[in-house]
């Protein structure tokens, strides 16, 4: 029982350090059941993973936003045809939901919980024609 226990507490840390490193890449949506979907996760080091998501104008995206972090924290997006707006997702857990933007551009979203957009939790939305 002690060597499981080890071996959980080990597998839980490695994953909530990886989780709060992130990550600087973009992440292209994949063919999901409703259109485009991509996982993005957020951390209590202030930071989405992966904060730049690839999509096309006027194709959905189906974002599931899973919180690895120990506090609550949202993924709201702007500016969209059909914005997301995830809020109060706590820790361990997810919540889905879709984004669509007819036009081409840039489109952020972030973490409105009080003072995570300023201490760095934001990403964008690259929509290519």
């Amino acid at each position: 029982m002690k060597r499981r226990t080890m071996v959980v507490l080990g597998a839980l840390a490695t994953v909530l350090l990886a989780g709060a490193c992130g990550t600087a890449g973009a992440a292209t949506a994949t063919d999901g059941a409703n259109g485009p979907a991509i996982v993005v996760t957020g951390t209590d080091a202030m930071r989405f993973s992966p904060d730049t998501i690839q999509a096309k104008a006027g194709q959905p995206v189906t974002i599931a936003f899973k919180n690895a972090g120990l506090i609550p924290h949202d993924l709201i997006t702007e500016g969209a045809t059909r914005n997301v707006r995830l809020v109060n997702v706590l820790p361990g857990k997810q919540q889905t939901g879709t984004f669509l933007a007819q036009q081409p551009g840039t489109y952020t979203f972030y973490c409105s919980q009080p003072g995570h957009r300023e201490a760095g939790m934001v990403g964008t939305i690259v929509v290519s024609p």
